[in-house]
């Protein structure tokens, strides 16, 4: 159903594929910029990775890079230390290499920067998401850049944890109270594209038509998910992040499920919806309708079940180092978090606590 009104954006342009990477001089060339700070994680950063950006931009003689290597947290240090390298090296725009902490701390700088400079002088922001889940990226960057060779070396693990994320974007976005036709569309894409990819990384983990896809199932529901503020999975998930030090792909892993059955009576239409991309066209069609919102359901737990037998992936709280007597707290965080905004009457306490013990 079509909202009687709604709204959706992205900025940024997006360079995605074979040789994305080498179109950034041109980019920069093309906004007059020429000296980029290049931004990574001290601790994380793959140095294969890092050269294969320096490579990309040795063609042209007018880009000078800057590495600025950060530790964690991102916090007031860290973003002045970073400024601090900016200004020193006279540099003119920002290149993020990594996580979305590396697009944390580089949304900040630019954000502070650009209210010491005039509106005529603005920092182009390039954003390079080094795992294929890099869709809290999408949105703020100037451009978006993903290639297929910066995730070759990714463990299948890794990989597997990403594309979970994907997905619950992807459900996220699609079951929003500010869904709408053009979410929908991005949403259902990026679960399609993430499940149809996954099985060949699985198999041949530097497959790159499959990194390619990926990849640009991630962009997808990046952007469906900025433009209808998620919901109770990826509250808790932030959550357990902040208050447990969980990472934010395995806190999807384990929450996840408990999130769908959670909203099923509510969203097992939308759910039945998502069977399609999720499983394909036989699988949906030789299912009755009404039965296709649980089966989707059982799907994506029995996907987690079976990763986790394979691969390892964390399936219950205790096995990532949460505890009951974190219970409160973290709940507490959750209430409070933007992705609750629209569901801040629907969802309790009481509601996430539930969640959390189902997935203890």
């Amino acid at each position: 159903m079509i909202p009687q009104y709604y709204e959706f954006s992205n900025k940024t342009k997006i360079l995605s594929g074979f040789q994305a990477l080498e179109k950034i001089p041109f980019e920069l060339n093309e906004r007059g910029k020429s000296r980029p700070l290049i931004i990574c994680q001290r601790e994380n950063i793959d140095k294969g990775t890092q050269r294969m950006l320096i490579k990309a931009m040795e063609g042209s003689e007018l880009i000078k890079g800057v590495i600025f290597l950060y530790r964690r947290p991102i916090d007031d240090e860290c973003l002045t230390q970073g400024i601090s390298e900016f200004k020193s090296n006279e540099c003119d725009s920002i290149i993020t290499l990594g996580d979305d902490s590396a697009f944390e701390l580089g949304n900040s700088m630019r954000i502070k920067l650009e209210q010491e400079r005039d509106a005529n002088n603005e920092i182009t922001f390039i954003a390079v998401p080094t795992a294929c889940s890099g869709a809290e990226i999408t949105g703020d960057a100037d451009i978006v850049v993903t290639d297929p060779k910066l995730a070759l070396n990714l463990s299948v693990r890794d990989t597997v944890l990403s594309a979970l994320d994907i997905i619950c974007h992807g459900v996220e976005a699609y079951t929003s109270a500010r869904k709408n036709p053009v979410s929908d569309a991005y949403a259902f894409s990026a679960i399609k594209l993430t499940a149809e990819s996954l099985p060949v990384i699985i198999k041949k983990c530097r497959d790159k038509k499959a990194r390619n896809s990926l990849s640009n199932g991630a962009i997808l529901s990046g952007m469906g998910f900025l433009n209808t503020r998620g919901g109770i999975s990826h509250a808790i998930a932030k959550g357990l992040t902040e208050c447990c030090n969980v990472s934010h792909t395995e806190a999807v892993s384990v929450i996840l499920p408990h999130c769908l059955e959670h909203n099923m009576i509510k969203n097992d239409e939308y759910y039945g919806e998502l069977l399609l991309p999720l499983k394909g066209p036989d699988v949906y069609s030789e299912t009755p309708k009404h039965e296709r919102g649980r089966k989707f359901r059982k799907a994506i737990r029995n996907m987690i079940q079976e990763f986790h037998l394979k691969l390892d992936i964390p399936v219950c709280l205790s096995e990532i180092g949460v505890k009951r007597t974190d219970f409160d707290k973290i709940s507490e965080c959750c209430l409070t978090n933007e992705y609750l905004a629209d569901y801040s009457e629907e969802v309790s306490k009481e509601d996430i606590i539930n969640i959390l013990n189902l997935a203890y």
